[in-house]
């Protein structure tokens, strides 16, 4: 029997092939999307992690986030460089602009939302919107998953004191160029690859102390300015430095612009009697003046039809150390004409008062000095009328005056074998010690009273002078300073207050003379920073002034206090 062979027939089912069909499209689509997905989040990492490594200079390169520190004289930061970000928009790729300015301002709140949403709106092209975003704020913006941001590394400059030392330092602008102080007279080397730390002369100890007390005696006694500087008049350092009011230059754009005037290098005063120690050394130096020998004060002085006065006249001639003790203009004059007026002019330009300071920031002033120089102008000059100079460059002198003679350039750098002093005699020893012996007996016997300090043997010098307006002097108007240094028996810190304007209150009498202010300002400086700086107390016997209370058996009595000091 045969066998037919049975025939396989396979029947396909349309529907079931179209099921399979889009099973397979979804799964294509799905890797697609994955893949999709996955270059965008690679993508978006990449932008994280790796896109801010460099940022664009202030001359249009690419350059690294570098700028190298400022730090006291102990290392302590004062300027230092950090990571910030711009944050930028592409409007265009914006999906809601009035969501995205409502967040960024809810992270920057000194943001305007109006403004912000303005230029998202407004603009086609790449737009900025912020500076200085912290990396936080950085996260912050970028959680909130908006599209059409982008942020951009930017190095930002930070000054951790905030308003310390800012006269000093200096601020930059947002690309990291100097502007002021250090900043802009180091910005080349600051600026350089690799550039080590700049190690200013500075103490912040010490500079934190002399700010907060210039401060306080600038507010109460209402001055107008105040400057301030503590300086090493051995090697020419400038431990301190401060001028009130001041600034913050975290936040420039928001100070005003008068509060970054420098007071101590930049302003010119007519400082008054703190420039007697000067006239007197002068006369030490010439010749032509000793000690013991008496000046008839008592009497009217008058050069070119013009009266030398004295707040108190003295009724009896007065010897030396009685003319800078009581601060006679009379005397100081004397001395300046015996002198004469062309070695008068050379000794002031040894000191450097004819000259701006030769400090490394540019904030320094020159001199205000008369056009022709008369024996008037010598007169005057004699007793710190007539010529007006900075706190600095009187500070200078008088440091040269003490520390055994020799006129020392002061720095705002750290001294060492990079940076050594500059220096030049201009007096001997012998005189240089006459003057300590004098100013000292000025705090022990005379005006500067208020300035002692027990045991650091206090040698000092007080000034106030009648501000010059239209022409004449302002009785009215005020500087008052007090110069000082310590300790007697090894000169080698000077401290000097200057107020502009102030005026008087309860429990001075009616007196703004810088007795009364700048003096006892000093003396509280002093003995705040004197542990500070590692200077100890001494025997009280090793601190008199070799002039005792027979020579000034001629000054009038009960008049210190009430003296133009």
């Amino acid at each position: 029997m045969s066998m037919t062979p049975r025939r396989q027939i396979l029947v396909e089912n349309d529907e079931y092939a179209a099921v399979s069909e889009g099973r397979v499209r979804i799964r294509i689509g799905v890797c697609v999307f994955l893949i999709m997905l996955s270059l965008a989040i690679v993508r978006l990492a990449g932008l994280a992690l790796f896109s801010t490594s460099v940022t664009p200079s202030y001359d249009g390169e690419r350059a690294e986030l570098t700028r190298a520190n400022i730090t006291d004289r102990h290392g302590d930061i004062l300027a230092t460089t950090l990571p910030t970000y711009r944050l930028e928009a592409r409007p265009k790729d914006i999906w809601d602009a009035a969501e995205t300015a409502r967040k960024i301002a809810q992270v920057r709140p000194g943001l305007n939302y109006d403004e912000i949403y303005d230029r998202l709106t407004r603009q086609k092209q790449v737009v900025y919107l912020e500076r200085g975003l912290s990396p936080r704020e950085k996260e912050e913006v970028f959680a909130f998953g908006l599209p059409g941001l982008d942020f951009v590394l930017e190095p930002k400059r930070v000054y951790p004191n905030n308003r310390l030392a800012s006269h000093v330092l200096g601020y930059t602008d947002p690309d990291l160029i100097g502007l002021a102080g250090l900043e802009l007279a180091y910005h080349e080397s600051l600026s350089a690859p690799l550039a080590p730390d700049l190690v200013s002369s500075l103490d912040m100890r010490v500079q934190h102390i002399l700010a907060t007390e210039l401060f306080a005696t600038q507010q109460k006694f209402h001055a107008n300015t105040g400057a301030g500087i503590v300086l090493n008049i051995k090697t020419g350092e400038i431990i301190a430095l401060a001028s009130v009011p001041d600034y913050d230059p975290n936040i420039i754009d928001q100070n005003r612009p008068e509060n970054r005037r420098n007071h101590a290098t930049t302003s010119t005063y007519d400082l008054g009697s703190v420039f007697k120690p000067i006239t007197i050394a002068l006369g030490l130096h010439e010749n032509v003046i000793n000690l013991t020998e008496v000046f008839p004060v008592h009497k009217p002085l008058v050069v070119r039809k013009k009266s030398v006065r004295d707040d108190h006249t003295s009724r009896v001639p007065l010897a030396v150390p009685e003319i800078l003790s009581e601060s006679s203009n009379r005397g100081t004059a004397m001395i300046a004409l015996r002198a004469g007026e062309a070695a008068h002019q050379a000794f002031l330009q040894n000191l450097g008062l004819f000259d701006r300071v030769p400090i490394e920031i540019s904030e320094s002033a020159r001199p205000q000095i008369q056009e022709e120089w008369q024996d008037l102008t010598t007169v005057t000059v004699s007793y710190g009328h007539g010529i007006s100079v900075s706190p600095l460059a009187l500070g200078a002198s008088i440091g040269a005056m003490l520390n055994g003679g020799e006129y020392i350039v002061p720095t705002l750098i750290k001294r060492d074998s990079a940076n050594p002093d500059i220096r030049r005699r201009v007096i001997s020893e012998k005189t240089s010690q006459t003057i300590r012996d004098l100013m000292r007996y000025v705090v022990t016997d005379g005006t500067g009273r208020n300035a002692a300090v027990p045991g650091y043997g206090v040698m000092g010098k007080t000034g106030t002078a009648d501000k010059p307006s239209q022409g004449r002097y302002d009785e009215g108007s005020l500087v008052s300073s007090f110069v000082a240094a310590f300790p007697y028996d090894d000169p080698t810190y000077l401290v000097m207050i200057t107020l502009d304007e102030p005026k008087a209150i309860e429990g001075t009498y009616g007196f703004a003379t810088a007795g009364w202010n700048a003096t006892p300002t000093v003396g509280t400086v002093i003995e705040r920073i004197a542990p500070v700086l590692g200077v100890k107390r001494r025997d009280p016997e090793t601190l008199h002034s070799p002039f005792g209370k027979d020579v000034g058996r001629h000054a009038q009595s009960g008049t210190q206090a009430r003296t133009r000091l």
